[in-house]
């Protein structure tokens, strides 16, 4: 991975010990042959505490843990990207979530999220939100891959299939991206009992369509299990967004919108 010998290569400081992976859709197999950007996780092996990860506004502002969690992440942050810059120049950039190296001299545009550790999940500050995000893209794919083998290798091929309608209906403009992103989509249907994903791809759309239009989704969880899917939380996806979604998706079918084999 060029990204890592990036940072492999970069003289950093001796208490700066480090981990890399891949997260998101690349890593889990149910990337779009167009998103081919890839996410990559960098995790200093220092603990955020959870208490911390807690907090928000003020609160956080006056609690010295977080100052003290804040100056080990940022500091990390600013030596991940000079690594970067020494390797690919100022074609690397940072923006308020990622560092961001487009394709050229890598194969495709890569987003490098750093973090601190989280319990088994990874954290990242968002100064103009004055909070921590956490996260856990090592057990969502653990947890994908036991899905995978469990409804016969045809969870990630129909989760690119109800991307591939999302997308469609993005185009026609009955949603917005917004409205159901990908990392929903995989979460909403890792919930989905393994014996709708059927052998062949039309009645598995029609089959999973048709069940979450009948069930109460405020029970689904996250993929990674640690979290509700539903809720009004910034790294929750909305109940009526994702009944829209639902809806649009019944109205695709109906309309011709979707491949039908």
């Amino acid at each position: 991975m060029p990204i890592r010998a990036a940072l492999d290569a970069y003289s950093w400081p001796s208490d700066m010990n480090y981990e890399v992976f891949l997260q998101g859709s690349y890593k889990n197999d149910t990337n779009l042959g167009q998103e081919s950007d890839v996410d990559v996780v960098v995790r200093l092996n220092h603990r955020l505490r959870p208490r911390v990860a807690k907090l928000s506004g003020q609160q956080l502002q006056e609690d010295p843990s977080h100052h003290g969690a804040y100056q080990k992440w940022k500091s990390f942050r600013d030596h991940a990207l000079k690594a970067l810059r020494v390797s690919f120049g100022n074609a690397a950039k940072s923006d308020r979530k990622t560092l961001k190296v487009p394709k050229g001299k890598i194969p495709a545009d890569a987003d490098l999220v750093v973090t601190l550790r989280y319990r088994e999940g990874i954290a990242f500050y968002l100064p103009d939100e004055r909070r921590w995000v956490v996260s856990f893209p090592q057990q969502h794919h653990a947890r994908g891959v036991r899905k995978e083998r469990a409804a016969s290798n045809r969870f990630k091929r129909t989760i690119r299939m109800f991307k591939a309608a999302r997308n469609r209906l993005v185009e026609t403009k009955a949603l917005t991206k917004d409205d159901a992103p990908s990392y929903f989509i995989e979460c909403l249907l890792y919930n989905v009992p393994e014996y709708l994903f059927a052998p062949k791809l039309a009645p598995t759309y029609t089959g999973i369509v048709g069940w979450l239009r009948t069930v109460k989704l405020n029970d689904f969880k996250c993929q990674s299990g640690q979290a509700e899917l539903l809720g009004s939380g910034r790294e929750q996806w909305s109940e009526k967004k994702a009944r829209v979604f639902v809806k649009a998706l019944q109205s695709l079918w109906d309309a011709g919108g979707v491949q039908r084999r």
